[in-house]
Protein backbone atom coordinates (compact mmCIF):
# COMPACT_ATOMS: atom_id res chain seq x y z
CA UNK A 1 0.00 0.00 0.00
CA UNK A 2 1.31 3.27 -0.79
CA UNK A 3 2.34 5.40 1.94
CA UNK A 4 -0.03 8.20 1.21
CA UNK A 5 -3.47 5.82 1.01
CA UNK A 6 -2.07 3.74 4.21
CA UNK A 7 -2.25 7.23 6.44
CA UNK A 8 -5.73 8.21 5.17
CA UNK A 9 -6.92 4.75 5.69
CA UNK A 10 -5.24 4.81 9.34
CA UNK A 11 -6.84 8.54 10.05
CA UNK A 12 -10.06 6.86 9.01
CA UNK A 13 -10.35 3.98 10.82
CA UNK A 14 -8.63 6.17 14.16
CA UNK A 15 -12.14 8.65 13.22
CA UNK A 16 -14.64 5.77 13.35
CA UNK A 17 -13.42 4.99 17.36
CA UNK A 18 -15.20 8.68 17.60
CA UNK A 19 -18.31 6.66 16.70
CA UNK A 20 -20.55 4.39 18.52
CA UNK A 21 -18.41 1.18 17.62
CA UNK A 22 -20.81 -0.97 19.14
CA UNK A 23 -23.52 -0.24 16.04
CA UNK A 24 -20.31 -0.30 13.55
CA UNK A 25 -20.28 -3.06 11.04
CA UNK A 26 -16.71 -1.93 8.86
CA UNK A 27 -16.48 -3.86 5.28
CA UNK A 28 -12.89 -4.31 4.05
CA UNK A 29 -13.72 -5.41 -0.02
CA UNK A 30 -9.86 -6.79 -0.48
CA UNK A 31 -6.92 -5.54 -1.41
CA UNK A 32 -5.99 -3.69 1.70
CA UNK A 33 -2.46 -4.24 1.32
CA UNK A 34 0.35 -4.60 -1.59
CA UNK A 35 -0.05 -8.50 -0.66
CA UNK A 36 -0.96 -10.11 2.55
CA UNK A 37 -0.62 -14.24 1.96
CA UNK A 38 -1.09 -16.35 4.97
CA UNK A 39 -0.40 -15.86 8.73
CA UNK A 40 3.44 -14.53 8.79
CA UNK A 41 4.27 -12.48 11.04
CA UNK A 42 6.08 -10.53 8.66
CA UNK A 43 2.87 -8.84 7.66
CA UNK A 44 1.63 -8.19 10.75
CA UNK A 45 4.94 -6.46 11.66
CA UNK A 46 5.15 -4.36 8.47
CA UNK A 47 1.52 -3.11 8.86
CA UNK A 48 1.35 -2.85 12.62
CA UNK A 49 -0.23 0.43 12.62
CA UNK A 50 -3.05 -0.48 10.16
CA UNK A 51 -3.45 -3.66 12.46
CA UNK A 52 -3.67 -1.96 15.76
CA UNK A 53 -6.38 0.16 14.76
CA UNK A 54 -8.46 -2.61 13.57
CA UNK A 55 -7.78 -4.24 16.21
CA UNK A 56 -8.70 -1.49 18.69
CA UNK A 57 -12.10 -1.09 16.55
CA UNK A 58 -12.85 -4.77 16.99
CA UNK A 59 -12.05 -4.81 20.69
CA UNK A 60 -14.11 -1.73 21.14
CA UNK A 61 -17.28 -3.53 19.78
CA UNK A 62 -17.12 -2.82 15.92
CA UNK A 63 -18.11 -5.47 13.53
CA UNK A 64 -15.74 -6.31 11.03
CA UNK A 65 -16.07 -8.08 7.91
CA UNK A 66 -12.77 -8.79 5.38
CA UNK A 67 -13.56 -10.06 1.99
CA UNK A 68 -10.25 -11.30 0.53
CA UNK A 69 -9.05 -10.27 -2.94
CA UNK A 70 -6.49 -11.31 -5.00
CA UNK A 71 -3.78 -9.12 -3.40
CA UNK A 72 -4.60 -10.84 0.30
CA UNK A 73 -5.13 -14.78 0.32
CA UNK A 74 -5.34 -17.08 2.75
CA UNK A 75 -5.56 -14.63 6.00
CA UNK A 76 -8.13 -16.06 8.00
CA UNK A 77 -5.16 -17.77 9.74
CA UNK A 78 -4.42 -14.31 11.11
CA UNK A 79 -7.24 -12.03 10.91
CA UNK A 80 -9.99 -14.41 11.93
CA UNK A 81 -8.19 -16.41 14.51
CA UNK A 82 -6.03 -13.98 16.04
CA UNK A 83 -8.02 -10.72 15.47
CA UNK A 84 -11.51 -11.85 15.24
CA UNK A 85 -12.49 -10.15 11.91
CA UNK A 86 -14.97 -12.52 9.95
CA UNK A 87 -13.20 -13.21 6.57
CA UNK A 88 -14.80 -14.51 3.58
CA UNK A 89 -13.62 -15.48 -0.05
CA UNK A 90 -16.83 -15.94 -1.83
CA UNK A 91 -19.63 -13.11 -2.01
CA UNK A 92 -22.00 -12.70 1.08
CA UNK A 93 -25.49 -11.07 1.53
CA UNK A 94 -26.50 -9.10 5.00
CA UNK A 95 -29.88 -7.66 5.84
CA UNK A 96 -28.82 -4.33 7.11
CA UNK A 97 -31.55 -2.05 8.09
CA UNK A 98 -33.87 -3.98 5.80
CA UNK A 99 -31.79 -3.78 3.10
CA UNK A 100 -30.58 -6.84 1.60
CA UNK A 101 -26.91 -6.06 1.08
CA UNK A 102 -24.58 -8.46 -1.30
CA UNK A 103 -20.82 -7.50 -0.92
CA UNK A 104 -18.02 -9.40 -2.81
CA UNK A 105 -14.36 -8.40 -3.92
CA UNK A 106 -15.30 -7.80 -7.42
CA UNK A 107 -12.69 -10.43 -8.94
CA UNK A 108 -15.30 -12.41 -11.10
CA UNK A 109 -16.92 -9.69 -12.50
CA UNK A 110 -14.90 -10.01 -15.57
CA UNK A 111 -15.73 -14.06 -16.52
CA UNK A 112 -13.49 -13.23 -19.69
CA UNK A 113 -10.49 -12.87 -18.15
CA UNK A 114 -9.50 -16.38 -18.28
CA UNK A 115 -5.37 -15.72 -17.27
CA UNK A 116 -6.65 -14.40 -13.82
CA UNK A 117 -9.86 -16.96 -13.59
CA UNK A 118 -6.80 -19.60 -13.65
CA UNK A 119 -4.67 -17.86 -11.15
CA UNK A 120 -8.01 -17.34 -8.70
CA UNK A 121 -8.29 -21.04 -9.05
CA UNK A 122 -4.91 -21.69 -8.65
CA UNK A 123 -4.70 -19.73 -5.02
CA UNK A 124 -7.11 -20.18 -4.15
CA UNK A 125 -6.71 -24.35 -3.80
CA UNK A 126 -7.03 -26.01 -0.29
CA UNK A 127 -3.53 -27.29 -0.95
CA UNK A 128 -1.94 -24.11 -1.86
CA UNK A 129 -3.09 -22.72 1.64
CA UNK A 130 -0.10 -24.66 3.42
CA UNK A 131 2.33 -23.61 1.04
CA UNK A 132 1.69 -19.93 2.75
CA UNK A 133 2.86 -21.11 5.94
CA UNK A 134 5.99 -22.84 4.48
CA UNK A 135 7.34 -20.68 1.85
CA UNK A 136 8.64 -17.60 4.18
CA UNK A 137 6.89 -14.66 4.14
CA UNK A 138 9.88 -12.58 3.46
CA UNK A 139 9.60 -14.15 -0.46
CA UNK A 140 5.67 -13.30 -0.36
CA UNK A 141 6.42 -9.52 0.79
CA UNK A 142 9.00 -9.15 -2.13
CA UNK A 143 6.76 -10.69 -4.43
CA UNK A 144 3.82 -8.50 -3.16
CA UNK A 145 6.41 -5.22 -3.74
CA UNK A 146 7.54 -6.16 -7.25
CA UNK A 147 3.47 -6.71 -8.06
CA UNK A 148 2.16 -3.95 -6.68
CA UNK A 149 4.53 -1.61 -8.88
CA UNK A 150 3.34 -3.25 -12.10
CA UNK A 151 -0.40 -3.56 -11.22
CA UNK A 152 -0.25 -0.03 -10.09
CA UNK A 153 1.11 1.25 -13.58
CA UNK A 154 -0.95 -1.37 -15.74
CA UNK A 155 -4.29 -0.23 -13.76
CA UNK A 156 -4.21 3.39 -14.35
CA UNK A 157 -3.18 3.17 -18.04
CA UNK A 158 -5.77 0.46 -18.74
CA UNK A 159 -8.42 2.11 -16.44
CA UNK A 160 -8.31 5.40 -18.18
CA UNK A 161 -8.57 3.73 -21.49
CA UNK A 162 -11.35 1.44 -20.89
CA UNK A 163 -13.33 3.43 -17.95
CA UNK A 164 -16.60 2.67 -19.89
CA UNK A 165 -15.88 -0.75 -20.95
CA UNK A 166 -15.32 -1.69 -17.16
CA UNK A 167 -18.41 0.15 -15.49
CA UNK A 168 -20.32 -1.95 -18.07
CA UNK A 169 -18.74 -5.37 -16.71
CA UNK A 170 -19.82 -4.37 -13.50
CA UNK A 171 -23.65 -3.38 -14.72
CA UNK A 172 -23.73 -6.69 -16.23
CA UNK A 173 -22.50 -8.36 -13.46
CA UNK A 174 -24.89 -6.91 -11.30
CA UNK A 175 -28.05 -8.20 -13.51
CA UNK A 176 -26.47 -11.58 -13.95
CA UNK A 177 -25.84 -12.16 -9.79
CA UNK A 178 -29.20 -10.61 -9.31
CA UNK A 179 -30.97 -13.30 -11.19
CA UNK A 180 -28.87 -15.75 -8.83
CA UNK A 181 -29.84 -14.34 -5.71
CA UNK A 182 -32.42 -11.16 -5.93
CA UNK A 183 -30.85 -8.05 -3.59
CA UNK A 184 -31.33 -4.32 -3.22
CA UNK A 185 -27.79 -3.52 -3.18
CA UNK A 186 -24.33 -4.59 -4.77
CA UNK A 187 -21.05 -3.55 -3.25
CA UNK A 188 -18.15 -4.78 -5.08
CA UNK A 189 -14.47 -3.20 -5.72
CA UNK A 190 -11.29 -4.67 -7.81
CA UNK A 191 -12.54 -2.81 -10.89
CA UNK A 192 -10.48 0.76 -9.80
CA UNK A 193 -13.64 1.92 -11.22
CA UNK A 194 -16.03 4.05 -9.19
CA UNK A 195 -19.31 3.19 -10.68
CA UNK A 196 -23.11 4.08 -9.06
CA UNK A 197 -25.57 2.10 -11.04
CA UNK A 198 -29.61 2.07 -10.42
CA UNK A 199 -31.33 -0.63 -12.06
CA UNK A 200 -34.61 -2.78 -12.43
CA UNK A 201 -35.68 -6.24 -13.18
CA UNK A 202 -39.52 -6.89 -12.77
CA UNK A 203 -40.64 -5.00 -9.98
CA UNK A 204 -37.82 -4.56 -8.14
CA UNK A 205 -35.39 -2.02 -7.98
CA UNK A 206 -31.42 -2.67 -7.32
CA UNK A 207 -28.44 -0.25 -7.34
CA UNK A 208 -24.88 -1.38 -8.39
CA UNK A 209 -22.06 0.47 -6.65
CA UNK A 210 -18.27 -0.26 -6.98
CA UNK A 211 -15.87 1.27 -5.12
CA UNK A 212 -13.40 2.39 -7.15
CA UNK A 213 -9.44 3.10 -6.33
CA UNK A 214 -7.61 4.92 -4.17
CA UNK A 215 -5.00 5.99 -6.65
CA UNK A 216 -6.80 8.83 -7.70
CA UNK A 217 -6.87 12.71 -6.38
CA UNK A 218 -10.16 11.80 -4.18
CA UNK A 219 -10.20 8.88 -1.63
CA UNK A 220 -13.63 7.76 -1.09
CA UNK A 221 -15.73 5.22 1.39
CA UNK A 222 -18.84 3.86 1.24
CA UNK A 223 -21.29 5.18 4.21
CA UNK A 224 -24.77 3.16 4.99
CA UNK A 225 -27.12 4.65 7.62
CA UNK A 226 -30.59 3.48 8.08
CA UNK A 227 -31.76 2.69 4.41
CA UNK A 228 -29.22 5.67 2.80
CA UNK A 229 -26.32 5.32 1.30
CA UNK A 230 -23.69 7.83 0.68
CA UNK A 231 -19.93 8.44 -1.05
CA UNK A 232 -18.01 9.98 2.05
CA UNK A 233 -14.38 11.41 0.99
CA UNK A 234 -11.77 11.04 3.15
CA UNK A 235 -8.56 12.79 3.73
Amino acid sequence: MQERNSDILLRFLHSLRERNTKELHLFLLGDIFDLWVGGSSIFAKKFQPLVDAIRDLKNAGARITYIEGNHDVHIDSFWQKKLGVEVFVEAQFYNINGLEVRVEHGDLINLDDETYLKYRSFIRNPWVKPLSWIIPGKFWDEVGNYAARKSRARSHTYRARNEEKLSQMIRTHAHRVFEEHPYDVIISGHMHVYDDYEFKIGSRKARSINLGSWYGPEVKVLKLSGQQLEWVIIR
